[in-house]
């Protein structure tokens, strides 16, 4: 089944069923259920955090942006790619 495309206005959240630890700057995501773990860099972990309640996706480009040196135009994109392959993954839930 394909998923549905996330856009800026979209309103992410993670899922509950996976466990994760922060080991130095990078962050250990376990999901259990399917087998998978998963490491995530110095900013894909700070969406991780940034996702632990539901959130539009504008406004996690707008705080990375803030945080760290990137344009608004290619934080948008690479943040929509990560999200979108969370969603794919089974990490990531949408708001209704």
């Amino acid at each position: 089944m394909e998923q549905p495309r996330i856009a800026l206005s979209t309103i992410v959240g993670r899922t509950s069923d996976v466990s994760f630890a922060r080991v130095h700057d990078e962050m250990l995501a376990l999901d259990e259920q399917a087998g998978y773990y998963y490491v995530m860099n110095e900013t894909s972990s700070r969406i991780w955090e940034l996702i632990a309640e539901p959130v539009p996706v504008s406004a996690v480009c707008d705080r990375l942006c803030e945080e760290f040196v990137v344009d608004h135009a290619t934080c948008q994109r690479e943040v929509l790619q990560f999200l979108q392959a969370l969603l794919e993954a089974g990490l990531l839930r949408l708001a209704k």
